[in-house]
């Protein structure tokens, strides 16, 4: 996409929200794809059908992604990554520890099989 405040918009996401180790910023971002495929535009503000046409393709993403890797949230998946144990990257020693894991490989796969299956939802709307 080109669309540069669409790109802004999703900088937060990194961490599972800000480093909170929530929702996986992954997720939402592919949320907020499928959603500008199927979701409202301005002018539909009014037509619940519209918004609610989102829903299905979203909740699907979201059902695949915790089958996929065992839970929505970032600090669920890091933790099973890790074999158990979560390292809070925030702290510079266990940053250390989770660079030595591979952690940061792991979630950039995990993003381009998120991306891939997005893409495949995608496909198959067409």
């Amino acid at each position: 996409m080109k669309d540069d405040s669409i790109f802004k918009a999703a900088s937060g996401f990194g961490g599972g929200i800000g480093q909170m180790n929530d929702v996986c910023g992954s997720l939402l971002g592919a949320s907020m794809v499928l959603s500008m495929k199927f979701g409202r535009g301005l002018e539909e503000i009014e037509d619940q059908e519209k918004v609610k046409s989102s829903y299905l393709p979203v909740a699907r993403l979201y059902k695949w992604f915790e089958k996929e890797f065992g839970s929505p949230t970032c600090r669920g998946i890091r933790t099973s990554m890790a074999g158990g144990v979560f390292y809070d990257t925030k702290i510079p020693w266990q940053k250390e520890m989770a660079d030595e894991a591979g952690l940061q490989a792991m979630c950039a796969e995990l993003v381009a099989k998120t991306a891939a299956h997005t893409a495949e939802i995608l496909w198959d709307a067409e």
